[in-house]
């Protein structure tokens, strides 16, 4: 009887394709010719292709379109995956995150589970049920590198990986994460988790949410977010000591906010259009705000729909030889695409290489350039958006702004000045001008908010998910937010806001 080996190898790496990431690592280990046959780029390729869940949102049509898209940008002409053996590498370290999709979610229980048990909610006060378990250093990079597998699967147009059960994890950790308490100051997110998982945490948070409570009729959770002090602390200009300073000084640090504020004021619209009760404090608060409660569905971007890739990114010549594939319209920094790249490391004590097939580091390249991509591009397209008063749950917030068309009136680098003059919300029609900063190092929008009465100074940061910022009384002593504000594209929406 013809043995396994007496196979073509054609057909061989056809069979082995078919079997999730480590069958095919454990099917090379057998012999010498099963290990010829698996040791290829395209046997993990297919591997990937076919264990990949179907997409979910706009970007691609099919997960077959996506795999060719990562053809290009694995093999394109500059091949930025050349690193770390190049495109086998990176296939397989793609379908072996595949492979452990299904464990995603036990596994972040499994790794947040002693953090999330040390401190309790009881009445809107954090309580320390228990000193914190630190983790150790295989933990702590496991949860980082998951955090970043998660973050990565919406741009590849997987948006339900960040789902409710995703959510509800994320939603335990923050106070953890966002704590007061002295005992848990070492698990702060800027100490904790570090380089850029912060904001590769909020953007999961937010779009986790914002996933949920699309699907959802009813009230989720009704539980006070804890991370509104420190986002009303940023806002303020306030610090709580000399390290987060710095960390709220960063450019990590101020997306961090600003993603954090997106999610504080998609939170508190869901929480009101589903009838929930403000506190009395609140309810005083929204009073005294004077602010014209909305009457009109105020409604949310939907996670399926959000660009995290512009459309002129799958267009142009592929004979070209520009960076990373041919995209026409190429600016001088072009979103990259995000894919996984292995972490290899050597823990404190252990000997070897440690192989986190989920780490991305291709993700910080992505979220980067996207947001500066994003930032040049403001005259493109119709933007929407709210304002709330206060970030507590159950502040009212105001009729959306609509009609907002951004045009530039003047460009010097990176820098350039746009209005929109036709907006309109509960204050009435206004107009907004100011200053697009679209530098590496900035990408901040300075707006003036301009009714026939009043002007508000409108201070806001471009993110993958819109612009969100803070409202201030034009004066010298403007430092305290007087509102808060989140503009997105009104093409991401849903067809029923019309």
């Amino acid at each position: 009887m013809p043995a396994l080996t007496d196979l073509p190898t054609e057909l061989l790496q056809l069979i082995a394709g078919g079997c999730p990431a480590p069958d095919i690592l454990a099917l090379g280990r057998t012999c010498r010719r099963l290990n010829k046959a698996c040791d290829s780029a395209a046997v993990f390729r297919l591997s990937f292709k076919i264990h990949l869940p179907e997409l979910t949102s706009t970007a691609f049509e099919s997960k077959s379109k996506l795999v060719r898209f990562m053809d290009n940008y694995v093999d394109g002409p500059k091949k930025p995956c050349q690193r770390n053996e190049g495109p086998k590498l990176t296939w397989l370290c793609l379908a072996v995150a595949v492979s452990r999709l299904p464990d995603t979610l036990p596994e972040l229980e499994r790794l947040t589970e002693p953090l999330t048990s040390s401190v309790k909610i009881r009445g809107g006060l954090r309580l320390l049920m228990r000193k914190p378990q630190q983790l150790d250093a295989d933990s702590k990079g496991s949860l980082q590198g998951l955090i970043a597998f998660v973050s990565t699967l919406p741009v590849w147009g997987y948006t339900i990986a960040c789902n409710s059960s995703i959510a509800a994890i994320l939603d335990d950790l923050c106070p953890v994460l966002f704590s007061q308490l002295p005992e848990l100051k070492s698990l702060r997110i800027d100490q904790f988790i570090g380089d850029e998982n912060p904001l590769q945490f909020a953007f999961c948070l937010t779009m986790s949410n914002l996933e949920t409570w699309r699907e959802s009729e009813d009230l989720r959770d009704p539980k006070r977010p804890v991370h509104h002090i420190l986002v009303k602390e940023n806002y303020d200009s306030n610090t709580r000591d000399p390290e987060y300073e710095k960390f709220q000084g960063s450019w990590i640090g101020k997306q961090t906010h600003a993603l954090l504020l997106a999610d504080l004021i998609a939170r508190n619209i869901h929480y009101v259009s589903k009838g929930g009760k403000a506190s009395i404090y609140v309810s005083f608060l929204n009073f005294e705000s004077g602010i014209v409660v909305s009457d009109i569905p105020t409604g949310l971007p939907n996670p399926k729909k959000i660009e995290f890739l512009s459309s002129w990114y799958f267009t142009g010549d592929p004979g070209k030889d520009v960076e990373h594939g041919a995209w026409a319209g190429a600016a001088t920094i072009r979103p990259r695409f995000p894919l996984l790249t292995p972490n290899l490391i050597s823990p404190l004590g252990k000997k070897g290489r440690f192989f986190y097939p989920f780490a991305g580091d291709g993700w910080w390249s992505w979220y980067t350039t996207r947001v500066r991509d994003l930032a040049r591009r403001l005259d493109e397209g119709e933007w929407y958006g709210t304002y709330m008063h206060t970030l507590l749950l159950g502040s009212r917030f105001g009729q959306p702004m609509e009609g907002i068309r951004f045009r530039k009136t003047s460009e010097d680098g990176d820098i350039y000045s746009i209005e929109a003059p036709s907006g309109v919300d509960g204050g009435g029609a206004f107009t907004l001008r100011g200053i697009v900063n679209s530098s590496a190092a900035a990408c901040t929008v300075d707006l003036q908010k301009k009714y026939d009465s009043i002007t508000i100074e409108c201070q806001g940061l471009v993110t993958p998910l819109g612009i969100c910022g803070a409202c201030y009384i034009p004066g010298p002593r403007s430092s305290r937010a007087v509102g808060y504000f989140w503009l997105w594209k009104r093409e991401w929406m849903d067809d029923m806001i019309d």
